[in-house]
C-alpha cells in the first residue's frame, strides 16, 4: 500500500493552540508513526481515517485521494477502509 500524507491542522482551545504539519510517504504494507508525547501522532491517524478533517493538504492511498483540500475531496470515514 502506498500512503502519501501532506496535511496541516490547527486546533485551538482558549489562548492555547496546537499546529500539526505532517508530511511523509510510505510504500510498505505497514507504516509506523512514532514520536514524543503530544507531537500529533493520534491527530495524524485520525486525519488519515477521516475522523478529523485537515485544514489543508492531501491524503492519498494507492493513488486514490482520500482528502484533497484544493479539489474539495473528503471521503467519509466509512469509505476509506482504514482501521
Amino acid at each position: 500500500m502506498r500512503l502519501e500524507v501532506d496535511i496541516g491542522k490547527t486546533l485551538r482551545s482558549g489562548a492555547r493552540s496546537f499546529v500539526l504539519e505532517a508530511a511523509f510517504s510510505s510504500r510498505d504494507d505497514l507504516t509506523v508513526i512514532f514520536g514524543a508525547s503530544g507531537s500529533g501522532k493520534s491527530l495524524t491517524i485520525q486525519a488519515i481515517t477521516g475522523l478529523v478533517r485537515p485544514d489543508r493538504g492531501r491524503i492519498v492511498v494507492d493513488g486514490e485521494p482520500l482528502f484533497d483540500h484544493q479539489q474539495a475531496i473528503s471521503l467519509p470515514t466509512r469509505e476509506r477502509n482504514m482501521g
